[in-house]
């Protein structure tokens, strides 16, 4: 099992950022067979569990990428609700 970081951004595309964030947190999806899960399927199971059909700009990374988009300060935190998944 992976875990992923999920980046919801402020700007309220989606329904409630910090809502949807604390609904999505700690969940486990099942990709199904013996496939590595990716960003994109993980995204599209986030997209299905939060009832919406577009991406709203959610950003869905592996926790490695992510920590490194963070510490090289590529990434600016006040944009986003962060939360975590796995897969």
């Amino acid at each position: 099992m992976k875990t992923f970081v999920v980046l919801i951004p402020v700007d309220g595309s989606v329904i409630d950022p910090r809502i949807a964030c604390e609904m999505i947190e700690n969940t486990k999806f099942n990709i199904g067979g013996s496939v590595q899960a990716t960003a994109i399927d993980v995204l599209n199971k986030i997209m299905f569990e939060l009832g919406v059909s577009d991406s709203h700009n959610i950003e869905v990374e592996p926790i490695g990428d992510f920590m490194d988009r963070f510490n090289d300060e590529e990434l600016n935190a006040d944009n986003y609700f962060m939360s975590y998944v796995y897969a």
